[in-house]
């Protein structure tokens, strides 16, 4: 008869939270299932700062890096665990064009604006009401005023845990004026080996099994538009590739045959020294995969939980969103939220366990 998971010991402190930023209240929230799982959220940024999970010995660990403090989080890497929008990754020259008119934004990358902008969701305190045990609701009204972008857009985002250890992320994007283009992202670092110093995701597999292509990019990492085959490409991922043996990763891979609303699998990540596994399903029609080799590379360190110094290459981010750039590339297909034309996505990341290699 198999045991119970011992419970995890450095569960986030909901205390070190409370706080306010913008004058809204800030807080933690714990979802927990019947399994043991436990997910951190907190309502600044909708941002996930600790997913506890088991490995093939039933063993409970952190596999999501993150912030222990509201101090910190203000601190720290600004899209860690963060719930990204209203438009995910970067829009060249910060402008774009729609129907005719011009609109510019306020560059935060340079002379580019990325994720949303400066005032975009992971710097604004949401609207939270935990339902129950396993689900997190939370809202946010975008405002031209504040972040540039055409349009009011309300926001309603769905954080539930399953007892089969899924975390489920739901969203609602709806025009209450002006249409405006939308792109929506999770930007959670993953770590299935755990959170601990100098652990890195080297020896992780990593299966992107219905991608093609990537986008092409030039100066400072803009899509232009244009597609390049991954016939022959390094970073071909349509067969498992462990991580380690590939250079740093900072690529759009757009999804093949995409099913609109009917979520479908695009990622599998594994580590066999944990014996966790991840699998990502979404209605989203590109995944953004990140080595995170930028992370931590500012002269002043970036620290997380528990005193870990977070380092290039300690944890991948697997974002599944719309096209990045694409309001100033006609070629891409463009996600545009009017009166009447709702945006809605799913995206669920799995975990599960594998056995060990004979």
């Amino acid at each position: 008869m198999s045991q119970a998971p011992q419970p995890f010991p450095h569960l986030l402190d909901p205390a070190r939270f409370t706080g306010t930023v913008d004058g809204r209240p800030t807080a933690l929230f714990l979802l927990r299932n019947a399994r043991g799982m436990v997910v951190a959220i907190t309502n600044l940024g909708a941002k996930v700062l600790q997913i506890v999970v088991p490995d093939r010995q039933g063993v409970l660990d952190d596999v999501a890096l993150g912030y222990d403090s509201l101090d910190a989080v203000l601190t720290g890497s600004p899209s860690m665990g963060a719930f990204v929008g209203r438009y995910a990754g970067r829009i060249g020259g910060a402008r774009f064009t729609l129907a005719g008119q011009e609109h510019r934004l306020a560059p935060n990358a340079g002379a580019h604006c990325i994720h949303g902008g400066p005032r975009g969701a992971r710097h604004r305190a949401f609207d939270a009401t935990q339902t129950d045990a396993q689900t997190l609701e939370l809202r946010h009204r975008f405002l031209t005023a504040e972040d540039d972008f055409p349009g009011t857009l309300d926001l309603q985002l769905t954080y539930r845990l399953t007892d089969d250890n899924a975390l489920v992320i739901e969203h609602l994007a709806t025009a209450l004026d002006d249409a405006g283009p939308a792109s929506f992202t999770s930007h959670i670092y993953f770590n299935l080996d755990g959170v601990t110093e100098g652990q890195t995701i080297d020896g992780h597999v990593l299966h992107v099994p219905h991608a093609n292509e990537v986008l092409a990019t030039g100066l400072d990492g803009i899509a232009t538009g244009e597609r390049v085959s991954l016939n022959g490409h390094v970073h071909d991922l349509r067969s498992a590739k462990m991580l380690g043996a590939l250079p740093d990763i900072d690529l759009s891979y757009p999804l093949e045959a995409h099913l609109g609303n009917e979520a479908r699998l695009c990622a599998q990540l594994r580590s066999e020294a944990s014996g966790r596994s991840l699998d990502v399903w979404t209605t989203e029609p590109l995944l953004q995969v990140y080595t995170a080799g930028q992370l931590g590379v500012a002269e002043k360190p970036d620290v997380g939980k528990r005193g870990v110094r977070h380092r290039p290459r300690s944890a991948v981010c697997l974002e599944p969103q719309w096209f990045p750039n694409a309001p100033n590339c006609p070629t891409l297909p463009q996600n545009v939220v009017a009166p009447g034309r709702p945006y809605r996505g799913t995206t669920v990341y799995r975990f599960g366990v594998t056995s060990a290699l004979a």
